[in-house]
């Protein structure tokens, strides 16, 4: 039970800390002020989008083999999955709990609303590092919720060496 819960305690101090960081070469550039609300657009993003593809996903799309417990290589992705990169996705599913409720402009996205998906041991394709566009905002909730954005595949490494998770997505609205 002890050992549980010390484990329960690493995964939360370690989702805190990387909702909290946000490194140089991620840092997003604004001009303009951007709305708090997680369903307004910016003002400066009302050009037409770029002609890169645009893809409805399910999180089965995005699951590949993997044997539970082995080692992460990036050759085990399909050519399909890597057709997804640097493409504007949507995705369903639901928000990771963390100890922040409202106000998130990042999160751990997953499959379900079970305590999974994240950390040792989950299925590295069950969870999305998602960062919300520029001045976006959203609250945490036990519903299930669409999010559209930059997919891009970038892995993250737990504190334990490990892969965590391979995928993120930025610049998203929550739909």
């Amino acid at each position: 039970m002890k050992n549980n819960f010390s484990v329960a305690l690493l995964l939360a101090s370690i989702c805190c800390t990387w909702l909290t960081l946000q490194p140089a070469a991620e840092a997003q550039e604004t001009t303009t002020a951007s709305p708090k609300t997680p369903q307004a657009k910016p003002a400066s993003q009302t050009a037409p989008q770029s002609a890169k593809k645009k893809f409805d996903l399910t999180f089965d799309d995005l699951k590949f083999e993997m044997e539970k417990g082995s080692r992460f290589d990036r050759k085990l992705l399909t050519p399909k999955i890597n057709g997804y990169h640097n493409s504007t996705v949507k995705l369903r599913g639901y928000i990771r709990p963390s100890f922040t409720q409202s106000g998130l402009s990042k999160f751990i996205f997953v499959r379900d609303n079970k305590e999974c998906c994240f950390g040792p041991g989950a299925a590295i394709f069950d969870c999305v590092l998602v960062r919300l566009e520029a001045g976006l905002e959203t609250d945490f909730t036990v519903r299930p919720i669409s999010i559209e954005g930059k997919f891009s595949l970038k892995e993250y490494k737990g504190p334990d060496g490990n892969v965590w998770s391979i995928y993120r997505m930025t610049d998203a609205k929550v739909k």
